[in-house]
């Protein structure tokens, strides 16, 4: 019987905190108490206003930090959060963008069909920082339920 629980207790030994991020995202939003956003620019600011300060404030609330905005290209935004110098980018992107293999597009926060085009309204952060993301995509889906 001893035999058969050591494999066990070796896998669950390490294991760890799952999720984990491998850069530590969350853990330094935490604790410098900010998070570093881009704001793809382009996307249709007033009708996503609301749900884009929601999640934030959402975000801000979940992690005791506020966030630091920027703006500008969707090229320029995911070069640097693929380079680790924004924590989170939000705006519109293609899930068949080249993008979606390099970083993390998450579920919507909003969406608005017009007669000739859709919009939808994403977070995207850095692949493999799950804690992270995990804030991030339960703050989007209260947004989209409508508990913000």
């Amino acid at each position: 019987m001893r035999r058969s629980l050591l494999p066990l207790l070796l896998a669950l030994a390490g294991c760890g905190a799952i999720p984990a991020d491998p850069d530590g995202t969350l853990e330094r939003v935490r604790s410098e108490q900010a998070f570093r956003v881009g704001i793809i620019a382009g996307t249709d600011s007033v009708r996503f206003a609301v749900p884009t300060g929601a999640f934030l404030a959402g975000v801000d609330r979940a992690t005791g930090a506020r966030a630091r905005i920027e703006s500008g290209p969707s090229e320029t935004l995911l070069a640097k959060l693929e380079a680790g110098a924004l924590d989170l980018v939000v705006g519109e992107v293609a899930h068949d963008s080249p993008w979606a293999k390099r970083v993390s597009i998450l579920r919507p926060i909003a969406e608005h069909h017009g007669p000739q085009h859709r919009a939808v309204l994403t977070p995207i952060a850095r692949h493999g920082e799950n804690a992270w993301i995990m804030v991030l995509d339960r703050e989007a889906r209260a947004v989209r339920s409508g508990e913000l």
